[in-house]
């Protein structure tokens, strides 16, 4: 393995720090663009930004013709909440790849764009006399729509279809693996665990457009949480030992060792990678399919179940591009809507083991009201209240998901019932909501 594989891997799995001084080691060596965007991913790793956006810049100096460090420079600022310094980056970029779809999305999260914006007219020239590779329409569409509204939604059907046909749904054989473990989990009596911790973890989980990273930035505003993002360490550490194949071992079949490490692997990776002990937020939203076992194998843990409007969440879903692979229901309205009723499934299936596992959020109810909603939501996490959490638009850390932009904004309630303006497009996820009785406020 190549020392670039190597970093990789590291980076990859979370190994940032360790990243981090093999990076500066080959940068000391050898300074091509390859090696320097090793080192700023590593920096970024480690939240140093400062030498992460310098990086980005060395990278641009070498390779002026090259979109990628500028692209890598801009949505970096875009988690960062510096969105007035993105935008004349990725400006330049569209400068040296004119027609390019990516770009034109990525300028579309931070920046107000409409249908005479000279990026805009480029990139939508370019698809309708059929310029526009399939790849780049994917994410076009979504630019397209932002751009140009209710006119856009041509666009923005395309290019979902355009990435289900990159990355068709994967929905059933996920909706299978959910009974398989509800078949794991049955299975009693569970070992009693060996191990325990005094890590206090908030696990956020919910549908993907839910509110989740409004939750997490309002808890990681307190001055005693540290917020680590989507670790996807839940499920990992539960597969690890669970997953035999396309199949789980039952859970009356697993020895306290083996049943006690799930917890200790979590813990472990979370102080090993993330640098959390103590009291941490987890925004992994999948966490809904271990949730029990979790609870159960770290006592101080707190589980947090975000319920929206699922017409709204199937909207933000399919108006928002996800990177191709990830969430492959998200291109098809009736598969969104499929994945609305898992979710609310199994969470409902631990509810009937336990009705006090989660503790719940109506993002409606917290958007309307945060000065009752949030001192709620701290008193059930056993925080005392504290003023920057009724601030979330102000805390300054690094966020990786689609809500980068919102969550740098005050708490608003003028995103709910976003759906109805464009209810006749959404017909095919409406009905399915509806055939699937999936409930909504």
């Amino acid at each position: 393995m190549s020392d670039i594989e190597k970093i990789n891997k590291l980076l990859a799995t979370g190994s940032g720090e360790l990243a981090l001084k093999q990076a500066k080691r080959l940068a000391s060596r050898t300074k091509t663009p390859i090696v320097l965007d090793l080192l700023a991913r590593a920096y970024q790793s480690q939240g140093d930004s400062t030498r992460a956006l310098a990086t980005f810049d060395r990278i641009a100096a070498i390779a002026p013709r090259h979109v990628k460090p500028l692209a890598d420079k801009a949505h970096y600022l875009q988690t960062l909440g510096r969105r007035d310094e993105a935008e004349p980056v990725l400006r330049r970029a569209l400068k040296l790849e004119t027609e390019s779809g990516s770009l034109l999305r990525l300028l579309s999260i931070s920046s107000k764009l409409t249908a005479t914006d000279p990026d805009v007219v480029r990139v939508r020239a370019a698809w309708d006399q059929g310029r526009l590779p399939p790849e780049q329409k994917i994410e076009a569409g979504y630019a397209l729509f932002a751009a140009l509204g209710a006119d856009g939604l041509p666009y923005l059907s395309e290019g979902n279809a355009e990435q289900k046909r990159a990355a068709p749904s994967t929905f059933a054989e996920r909706y299978r693996e959910m009974a398989f473990l509800r078949s794991a989990y049955d299975a009693r009596p569970w070992p009693t665990p060996k191990r325990q911790t005094n890590a206090t973890p908030l696990f956020i989980t919910g549908m993907p457009r839910s509110g989740t990273t409004l939750v997490e930035q309002i808890l990681a505003s307190h001055s005693t949480v540290k917020g680590t993002g989507e670790t996807g360490l839940p499920v990992r550490a539960a597969f690890s030992v669970l997953q035999q194949g396309t199949r789980f071992r039952h859970l009356s079949k697993l020895n306290p060792d083996e049943y006690s490490l799930i917890g200790q692997r979590y813990v472990d990776g979370m102080a090993q990678i993330h640098k959390a002990t103590g009291t941490y937020t987890d925004k992994s939203i999948t966490t809904y399919l271990v949730a029990g076992i979790l609870k159960d194998l770290i006592p101080n843990a707190k589980m947090i179940y975000v319920r929206r409007d699922p017409r709204d969440i199937g909207w933000s879903i399919w108006r928002n591009h996800f990177k191709v692979g990830t969430h492959r229901y998200a291109n098809d309205q009736r598969d969104i809507a499929r994945q609305i009723k898992a979710v609310t499934e199994m969470v409902s299936y631990w509810r009937a083991q336990d009705p006090d596992m989660f503790i719940e959020v109506s993002y409606e109810a917290l958007v309307r009201d945060p000065g009752r909603e949030i001192p709620a939501l701290l008193a059930a996490c056993d925080l005392p209240m504290e003023e920057a959490c009724l601030h979330p638009e102000r805390n300054t850390r690094s966020v990786q998901t689609l809500s980068i932009e919102q969550v740098r904004q005050p708490i608003s309630p003028k995103s709910i019932g976003g759906w109805r303006a464009y209810a006749d497009h959404l017909a095919p996820m409406i009905e399915t909501l509806k055939a699937l009785d999936v409930p909504w406020d």
